[in-house]
C-alpha cells in the first residue's frame, strides 16, 4: 500500500488541528442541581477528552515535541520541566484547547511562578505550525508578575530554528504553518543580527521574547508592550538602522489587538468596575485562550477575601466573553481545603444567576491533582533528568504548647461568635494571631525582648512584637460594648494571655523541647544535629537562647558541643543535604520548603524529628487527610503522610483551623519599610515620601542612593539592578527594599563567609573592633618589624599590587596614621575616629596588603568607616543599606567572596521578591507647599 507524501500528511494535519483549534465543547450535560444544599464531591485523577482517538495522537500538542532548551540565569547548562510542571503545561495546553473551566490542585507545593507554564505550552503551539500560539490571562497578579521571565533564557539557535522552518513566504504557502502570521518571522529572525562574537554567549530573555502586559490599578486600556521587546537584543546590534527595523518589526508582536503568544495579567488589587473594564478591552482586541487563576498558599494568606474575589472573577469571565469565543480557566491551587471551598463558592454564587447563564455541564470546575516536588520556576536543576519516587519513611512528630493552644482555639471561637463578623472582631483576632507567634517562638521572651532592644530596631517594631499591645487593644475592645454576650469570656482569656506571657519569660515550650534535643549531644560525643528553620529571625533567636541555656544535662556548656550543631534555613536545606553525612535533622517548623523535601526527597532520613505547634499541627492534620483518603495523585506519598497521620491522630479535629490556621509557624516579622514609615527618618524635613504599591510609605533623603530594578538599562548589573539617587526615581521604577527577613539572611551568610558581624554589638564596639581588628593584621603581616618598617613594606606592598596609585597613594606618614592604633583602645568614644584612609580605592588597597578579604573589606568600609565619618548612628535603616550594598554593588563583594552559587543564586531571587512599584514620591519641598 503506497505510504502518503509528507505534503499530503502536513496538509491532512494542518486542516485538522484548524478544525480542533475552531471547534468548542458545546455537548450539553447535565445541568448542575439548582439545590445549594446538595454537594458533590468533584474530585478527579484524569481529565476527560473531547477529542477521539484519531484526533488526540494527531492534533493533541503535548510537552516535548518542541526540544527547545531553557537556560536559568547564572546557569551553563539547560534546565529541564519537573514532571510537576510537565502535567501542568499539559493541563494548560488541553484548557487552551476544549474550552473547559478545571481546578487543579498541587501538592505539596507549586511553583512560585505560573508563567512557565504558559511560555512552555506556547513553545508547543509554535512546534505544531501554530505561529499565533496561545493567549493567555493570569489573575490576580502584582507588578512584579513578569520579573522571573527576565532571568530565564531560551536557546537562541533552536528558536532560531524553528523560526526558519516556520517562515512564510509571499508567493509561496508553508505546509507545516497551520496559522500563520508573517510578522513574526522578522521579529523571531532579529536574534540573526548580533555582533560577531556573542552568538555563543547570548540567548534572549523570555521577558524580552514573548509579548507580555499588565493592567495595574489605575488601567485605562491595554498599552504596547513593543517597546520592552527585544530590548536586550537591541543593544546588540550593529547599526542604529538596524534597530530602527527592529522597533518597526515589534510594532504587530507588541499590539494587545495582534500579539501572539502574548500573556495579559490584572492585578488583584483593580476594583470590581475596572476589572470588567480590563476584561471587556481584552474581548475587543482579541481573547484569550486561556485563564491562568493564581489561588495558592501565597496569594491566598495575602489576601482575606481570596475565595469571593476569585469565584467572583472566574464567572465575570464567563459573562464578559460570550459562549462562543469564551476562553477555558485553569484554577490552580495547592492544599485540598481551598479547592474545595473554590468549588462550593462557584457553585454557591452560579446558582444565584439567571437560568440563561447558569452552567449546562456538571462538570465545570471538577478538580484534578498533580503531585510537585518542585518550587521556583517547576524547572529542574542542570544536568537533572528524572526525579526519584518517594520512598517511605518513617518520622518522628511532637506537638507542644497545649495549654497556649487552648487560649488561641478559645480566642478563634469567641471571633466567631462576635456580631459584625472579623471586622468587628479585628482585636480578637490580632491577640490570638500574636499568642499564636509567642507559642512558636524558639527562645523565651526576654531573648525576643533582648534582640528587640538592638539599636537596629525602631519603636515601632518594639510595640508590634509587644503583648502589651495587643492585650490594650483586646481590653478597650471589650469595654466598648462590641463584644456582646463574651465579654466575660475575653476577660478571661485576657489573664490567660498575660499568663501565658510571663510563664515564657525564660523559654516556651517549644524552645525547652529543643534544648532536650540538642541536650542529648552533651551526653554523646560523635553525634551531630542539623537543626532546620523557617525564618531567619528564628534561626538567630534559637541560636542565641541556645548558646546561653544552662541547664543541660551534667552542667555542659553548649560550647563544649557547639561544633556538632548546625543551623540552617529550610531554603537551605537543599542545597545542604549532599554533605548531611549521618547527622540528625531536626525541622524546628515546617514551611513549604521543609514540607517539600519531608515529602519528596529520599536524603531525609527516617526518625527525623518534626517539632510543631498543636495548631500547625491540627492544620497539617486537616490537609494530609483527605489527600490520603481522596486523591491517588498522591499514592507514592501515602506511607510518609500516614507516618505523619498516626502521630497527629490525637490532635482535635477543628475546621476553623482551615480558615483561620497554617501548618507554617507563625513568625513575628516586620518589614524594614514599616519601620521606616514609623522611624526617625518619617520626621526629617529635608527626607522624601516614596509611596510604594501596597500602601507603603519609606523616607529618604533626595541624595540617597538606592537600588532600583531594571535589567533592561544599560547600567543594571548582570542580575538586573541598578543604582540612582531618590532625587532621580521615577513613578513606576521597581524599587528594592530591604525586608527584616532578608536582612538576616544576608547577615546569616556573611557570617558564614567568615566576616566578623556581632549583630548585638552597639557602634562603639564595632568601631573598637575594627581597630584591633587592623593591629592583628598588621602583626600577622610583617611580624618582629618596628612600626616604620611594617609602615614602609605596607606602603611598598600597596603599590606593588596597585601601580595606578603611585601618583595618589598618601605618603608613608598617613599610612602611619592608618595602623598606628596602640592608643585606640584608651580613647573616648566620642573622640575615637576610624583612623583608615580617605577614599574607598585606597582603603580597598590597604585591605588588600593586609590581607583582609574582599567581604571584610566592603564590610568595615560601609559598616564602620563611613557611619563615624557621616556622624551616623547604626539603626535599622543604615544596617539595611550596607547589606543591600554589599549584595547588590556591581563589583558585588558577594560574588567575589567565599560563597556558594547556589547562595548567591538563593539571595538574588530572595532580593527580587524584595521589589515594590514607586505608585507616587513627594519632595521636601511639595510638602511644604501643601502644608
Amino acid at each position: 500500500m503506497p505510504q502518503p507524501s509528507r505534503q499530503a500528511l502536513a496538509e491532512k494535519k494542518k486542516a485538522l488541528i484548524q478544525r480542533v483549534l475552531a471547534a468548542h465543547t458545546n455537548k450539553k450535560g447535565k445541568n448542575v442541581s439548582e439545590n445549594p444544599n446538595e454537594k458533590v464531591l468533584a474530585v478527579e485523577t484524569a481529565a476527560p477528552s473531547v477529542l477521539t482517538a484519531d484526533a488526540w495522537d494527531i492534533a493533541k500538542e503535548r510537552y516535548g515535541e518542541a526540544q527547545v532548551p531553557i537556560f536559568r540565569e547564572g546557569e551553563v547548562g539547560e534546565s529541564g520541566a519537573s514532571p510537576g510542571l510537565i502535567q501542568l503545561v499539559n493541563a494548560y495546553l488541553e484548557v487552551a484547547r476544549t474550552k473547559e473551566r478545571r481546578i487543579l490542585m498541587l501538592w505539596p507545593t507549586a511553583p512560585q511562578t505560573l508563567l512557565p507554564i504558559h511560555t512552555l505550552a506556547t513553545l508547543e503551539r509554535w512546534q505544531s505550525g501554530d505561529k499565533k500560539g496561545i493567549r493567555g490571562l493570569t489573575f490576580p497578579a502584582k507588578s512584579n508578575v513578569f520579573h522571573p521571565l527576565n532571568h530565564l533564557h531560551f536557546d537562541r539557535e533552536k528558536i532560531l530554528s524553528l523560526a526558519r522552518e516556520l517562515i512564510e513566504h509571499s508567493n509561496q504557502s508553508n505546509i507545516s504553518v497551520t496559522r500563520g502570521m508573517q510578522d513574526k518571522d522578522a521579529y523571531l529572525m532579529a536574534l540573526a543580527s548580533l555582533k560577531p562574537g556573542h552568538e555563543e554567549q547570548f540567548n534572549p530573555t523570555i521577558g524580552e521574547l514573548l509579548p507580555r502586559f499588565y493592567a495595574g490599578v489605575e488601567f485605562r486600556k491595554w498599552e504596547s508592550c513593543s517597546g520592552n521587546l527585544l530590548e536586550n537584543i537591541a543593544a546588540r546590534l550593529k547599526r542604529r538602522v538596524h534597530k530602527k527595523a527592529l522597533s518597526a518589526n515589534c510594532d504587530a508582536i507588541g499590539d494587545p489587538k495582534t500579539a501572539p503568544d502574548a500573556m495579559f495579567a490584572i492585578d488583584g488589587r483593580l476594583s470590581r468596575d475596572k476589572l470588567r473594564a480590563a476584561l471587556v478591552a481584552l474581548e475587543k482586541n482579541g481573547r484569550p485562550d486561556v485563564v491562568l487563576v493564581n489561588a495558592t498558599r501565597h496569594i491566598r494568606k495575602g489576601e482575606r477575601s481570596w475565595l469571593t474575589e476569585i469565584a467572583r472573577f472566574c464567572l465575570l469571565v464567563e459573562e464578559v466573553f460570550t459562549e462562543d469565543d469564551r476562553p477555558g480557566v485553569l484554577v490552580i491551587t495547592d492544599e485540598p481545603h481551598a479547592a474545595y471551598r473554590l468549588r462550593e463558592k462557584l457553585v454557591e454564587l452560579n446558582s444565584k444567576r439567571d437560568r440563561e447563564y447558569k452552567w449546562k455541564n456538571s462538570r465545570e470546575y471538577w478538580i484534578s491533582a498533580v503531585c510537585n516536588g518542585v518550587r521556583g520556576d517547576g524547572l529542574l536543576p542542570p544536568g537533572v533528568g528524572t526525579v526519584a519516587t518517594p520512598v517511605p519513611r518513617e518520622f518522628k512528630v511532637e506537638t507542644v504548647d497545649t495549654e497556649a493552644n487552648r487560649v488561641i482555639n478559645r480566642l478563634f471561637r469567641i471571633a466567631s461568635k462576635i456580631p459584625g463578623g472579623k471586622e468587628v472582631a479585628q482585636p480578637v483576632l490580632d491577640a490570638a494571631a500574636y499568642l499564636s507567634r509567642l507559642a512558636a517562638l524558639p527562645c523565651g521572651v526576654s531573648t525576643l525582648v533582648d534582640w528587640l532592644s538592638t539599636t537596629s530596631t525602631s519603636d515601632h517594631a518594639r510595640r508590634v512584637y509587644s503583648w502589651a499591645t495587643f492585650h490594650s487593644a483586646l481590653t478597650a475592645f471589650e469595654k466598648s460594648g462590641d463584644c456582646g454576650a463574651v465579654q466575660r469570656d475575653i476577660q478571661e482569656c485576657l489573664k490567660l494571655g498575660s499568663t501565658l506571657y510571663e510563664n515564657y519569660q525564660n523559654a516556651t515550650p517549644f524552645a525547652l523541647r529543643l534544648t532536650s534535643l540538642v541536650g542529648h549531644l552533651a551526653e554523646t560525643k560523635k553525634q551531630r544535629i542539623v537543626i532546620v528553620y523557617t525564618s531567619s529571625i528564628y534561626r538567630r533567636l534559637s541560636e542565641k537562647f541556645l548558646t546561653q541555656y544552662g541547664e543541660y544535662p551534667g552542667a555542659v556548656q553548649f560550647a563544649k558541643f557547639s561544633d556538632r550543631v548546625q543551623f540552617i534555613l529550610s531554603v537551605q536545606l537543599e542545597d545542604f543535604l549532599p554533605n548531611i553525612g549521618d547527622a540528625k535533622l531536626i525541622f524546628a517548623g515546617l514551611d513549604d520548603d521543609g514540607l517539600r523535601l519531608l515529602m519528596m526527597d529520599n536524603r531525609i532520613e527516617k526518625d527525623t524529628v518534626i517539632l510543631l505547634t498543636q495548631r500547625a499541627g491540627q492544620y497539617l492534620k486537616a490537609v494530609m487527610r483527605p489527600l490520603v483518603d481522596n486523591f491517588d495523585a498522591f499514592k507514592q506519598l501515602k506511607p510518609r503522610m500516614e507516618s505523619i497521620l498516626r502521630q497527629l491522630q490525637s490532635l482535635p479535629d477543628d475546621k476553623s483551623i482551615l480558615s483561620f490556621g497554617d501548618f507554617v509557624l507563625p513568625v513575628f516579622r516586620t518589614e524594614l519599610m514599616a519601620e521606616s514609615t514609623n522611624g526617625s527618618d518619617a520626621s526629617d524635613p529635608d527626607a522624601c515620601r516614596i509611596f510604594l504599591e501596597g500602601g507603603q510609605v519609606i523616607y529618604r533623603r533626595p541624595s540617597h542612593h538606592v537600588y532600583v530594578y531594571d535589567p533592561a538599562s544599560e547600567h543594571a548589573t548582570e542580575r538586573g539592578f541598578r543604582t540612582c539617587e531618590v532625587q532621580t526615581l521615577q513613578v513606576g521604577d521597581k524599587l528594592f527594599f530591604m525586608s527584616a527577613e532578608l536582612r538576616e539572611l544576608v547577615e546569616s551568610v556573611l557570617k558564614e563567609a567568615g566576616v566578623p558581624i556581632e549583630h548585638d554589638k552597639n557602634f562603639e564596639s564595632a568601631l573598637r573592633d575594627y581597630h584591633q581588628f587592623i593591629s592583628k593584621r598588621l602583626q600577622e603581616r610583617f611580624p618582629g618589624k618596628t612600626l616604620t618598617d611594617q609602615v614602609r613594606q605596607l606602603r611598598e606592598s600597596i603599590l606593588e599590587a596597585n601601580p595606578k596609585l603611585a601618583k595618589e597613594l598618601p605618603a608613608a606618614l598617613s599610612v602611619k596614621h592608618w595602623v598606628n592604633l596602640g592608643e585606640s583602645a584608651d580613647t573616648p568614644f566620642e573622640n575615637l575616629q576610624p583612623q583608615a584612609p580617605m577614599k574607598k580605592t585606597h582603603f580597598v588597597a590597604f585591605s588588600q596588603a593586609l590581607g583582609l578579604s574582599s567581604l571584610e573589606a566592603a564590610y568595615y568600609w560601609q559598616r564602620v568607616i563611613m557611619p563615624v565619618r557621616n556622624a551616623r548612628r547604626l539603626d535599622g535603616r543604615h544596617v539595611s543599606d550596607l547589606y543591600a550594598y554589599m549584595l547588590l554593588q556591581p563589583e558585588s563583594a558577594m560574588l567575589n567572596g567565599n560563597i556558594k552559587s547556589a547562595t548567591i543564586k538563593l539571595l538574588f531571587t530572595k532580593a527580587r521578591d524584595n521589589v515594590a512599584t514607586v505608585e507616587s514620591i513627594v519632595f521636601p519641598s511639595e510638602a511644604e507647599n501643601n502644608e
